[in-house]
């Protein structure tokens, strides 16, 4: 791996993360919560960080949830390519704003993400194609122990610009104009309405969840459907097992144990993937700890193959995460596990740097 390029993401994304702090300006497109991403995406019914109802809105009535009533997220990440030439360019770069408004068990969050595809270089001019998704979520939970019950509206928009350029000169001004100024073009054919529910079975310690993401959906100008093979494909059940946080006499503990195990999609061949992840945290004060966070996906076309696992088809990562009162941080490296059986190729790597400021 190229320590140089490593250093140059890092830094990147370290500017990137100052300037959405200071913007105000997470992650419900992927339907997990920002710490869950280093468990593999595991999460359904893990309340690992304040955004975690992202994976299941039923976690906003979970009997340990933090009442924020604000929390905006950053997040940078970018595969790990070489240096062509011995200039820094970037690969496949995606950058997201997230900011959540909350009230008790009622939470709105409007995300961007934006991504740059098929890379083309041409001299000191990089060439991509960006799409922009732009999302509004509305999520609710209702709450009667041990049981919580969540619902949640998602409305998202696409659109593309086709001739994005970075200059390598100019790559952090250019990187940014071309991300937050610049004009996309709407997809109207790629918009979607979608209405999903979860549930969440919670017993503090040992944790269960059920989440339907499309219980009703709407593609494009199609009317609103209620479809039983668009249930099923998207159901996904998931249980989370965690130590206590406080003694008997109501002390913290210094260490702190959190898994989960998630399958995802059940009912799609396409998208049906097993997500396994563990967090090892050390807890200095309520509200100030760090994480040590590892975790595992791997899809799965057969419903037979749930319990097969095959490294060649899988990716691990790895994270580090600090929560700072008010505000925690998070890096994680992924890699696909047949690096394990082959030369690795590291572009297809990625290095995530996230933000997140807690309210």
């Amino acid at each position: 791996m190229s320590v140089r390029r490593v250093s140059a993401i890092l830094l990147l994304s370290l500017a990137l993360c100052i300037g959405g702090a200071t913007a105000l300006f997470g992650l419900a497109l992927d339907s997990t919560g920002g710490f869950s991403e280093a468990l593999g995406g595991a999460g359904l019914a893990l309340n690992l960080s304040g955004d975690s109802y992202f994976a299941n809105p039923a976690l906003l009535g979970a009997s340990d949830r933090r009442e924020n009533t604000f929390i905006t997220t950053f997040r940078f990440n970018d595969a790990l390519g070489g240096i062509g030439g011995g200039t820094f360019r970037l690969q496949e770069p995606t950058v997201d704003v997230a900011i959540s408004f909350l009230a008790k068990n009622l939470a709105l969050t409007i995300q961007s993400l934006t991504v740059f595809t098929d890379m083309a270089v041409d001299g000191e001019v990089t060439r991509y194609t960006g799409e922009k998704q732009t999302l509004f979520e509305l999520a609710w939970a209702f709450t009667l122990s041990p049981l919580s019950l969540g619902v949640r509206a998602q409305a998202l928009a696409v659109s593309r610009r086709e001739q994005v350029e970075i200059r390598t000169d100019r790559l952090l001004f250019d990187y940014v104009v071309e991300t937050a100024i610049s004009r996309y073009s709407n997809v109207d054919e790629l918009s979607q309405i979608s209405i999903g529910m979860g549930l969440l079975l919670d017993y503090e310690w040992i944790r269960m969840g059920v989440v339907m993401d499309r219980f009703a959906y709407s593609i494009g100008d199609q009317p609103l459907l209620v479809e039983s093979d668009q249930m099923l494909k998207s159901l996904s059940w998931g249980i989370a097992l965690a130590s206590p946080t406080y003694t008997a006499e109501n002390d913290l503990h210094l260490f702190k144990v959190e898994g989960a195990v998630d399958m995802i999609n059940l009912g799609s061949d396409e998208e049906r993937e097993v997500r396994v992840g563990v967090s090892l945290k050390l807890q200095l004060l309520p509200g100030w700890s760090i994480s040590l966070l590892t975790g595992y996906r791997e899809p799965k076309k057969l419903a037979t193959d749930l319990w097969r696992f095959s490294l060649a088809d899988g990716t691990h990562s790895v994270g580090i995460g600090a929560e700072l009162s008010s505000a925690s941080l998070l890096f994680h490296f992924s890699y696909p596990t047949d690096w394990y059986f082959r030369k690795p190729h590291i572009n297809e790597a990625k290095l995530t740097s996230m933000l997140t400021i807690h309210l």
